[in-house]
């Protein structure tokens, strides 16, 4: 940072204008995801998007110390050695965030012409209302999923998703009938009414299956299987399956609606950190037993 200064010189008023830009720009978004998303806890502090708030505030705050000319003090205060350690776990982090995006990008997706033929359908739930309505983007994992479903007819469905803290009911309950009203026969939805994630979501909907159809589980983990979720969501759900013993499975991708990419991704880029983390350090998720 000392050298950029040195080439570049230090121009306060540059500076100053790019905090508070930062800091417009995150609080307006904030309150743009909090307003796409009314009747949901989405844009409160009790979920990810609370991160644009604490960045307004943050570069709001580095906007004050920069005007009453306090933060080159303190920058000139920090050892060198500090500051270097600090720039390079920003770029490490960086470089982490760039593979694991490239990953997230890069999913096993289904066919467009829709060749391969899953014997079952895990549609994962992401998210109700207070009133126990659906969002946008899950509303698009059902629309896909009964696309699907609709061009291979022998599949069957498992609608997956517990009761969250803040909503009133199991999201399975509401997902099982908006996928009936895409024309799926009743008889074709499996309700997994338990999972709390997306683990959750394979284990239990794998054993649900098993039991429905009376057969061995892992003859459900043999068989090929489409998860269908949200586009950023389908890397990280065919890494978990694939840990759990899944042998033959690939996803098919919703739309996220446009407001909510960059929040789903930055989001989605901590959750595949975290989850190889969790397989470096536990060895965890593990083969369904």
């Amino acid at each position: 940072m000392d050298f950029f200064f040195q080439i570049f010189g230090y121009n306060s008023g540059m500076i100053s204008m790019i905090f508070i830009v930062l800091a417009l720009l995150s609080n307006a978004y904030f309150v743009a995801l909090h307003l796409a998303s009314p009747g949901t806890f989405l844009g409160t502090f009790f979920s990810f998007s609370s991160v644009w708030f604490w960045l307004s505030v943050f570069f709001a705050l580095l906007f004050i110390l920069e005007r009453r000319k306090i933060l080159k003090k303190i920058f000139d205060r920090i050892p060198r050695k500090i500051k270097t350690t600090l720039v390079a776990l920003i770029c490490f982090f960086a470089l982490v965030s760039g593979f694991s995006l490239f990953f997230i990008c890069t999913p096993r997706k289904g066919k467009a012409d829709g060749n391969e033929k899953a014997r079952y359908v895990i549609v994962l739930g992401g998210g109700i209302t207070k009133n126990g309505e659906l969002t946008d983007s899950v509303k698009n994992r059902v629309q896909a999923a009964a696309f699907y479903l609709k061009r291979n007819k022998d599949a069957l469905a498992v609608v997956s998703g517990g009761k969250g803290r803040f909503i009133p009911c199991a999201e399975a309950e509401v997902l099982s009938p908006e996928l009936a009203s895409f024309g799926i026969d009743e008889y074709r939805i499996l309700k997994e009414d338990k999972a709390k994630d997306t683990i959750q979501n394979l284990v239990f909907s794998a054993r649900l299956i098993a039991e429905h159809e009376k057969i061995p589980l892992s003859e459900v983990l043999a068989s090929p299987v489409a998860i269908c979720t949200s586009d950023f969501h389908l890397a990280r759900s065919e890494r978990i399956a694939k840990r759990l013993g899944f042998s033959d499975v690939y996803g098919i991708a919703a739309k996220t609606p446009p407001i909510f990419v960059l929040n789903a991704y930055c989001r989605e880029i901590c959750s595949y950190i975290k989850l190889n983390l969790r397989i470096l350090l536990t060895g965890k998720p593990k083969k369904i037993e």
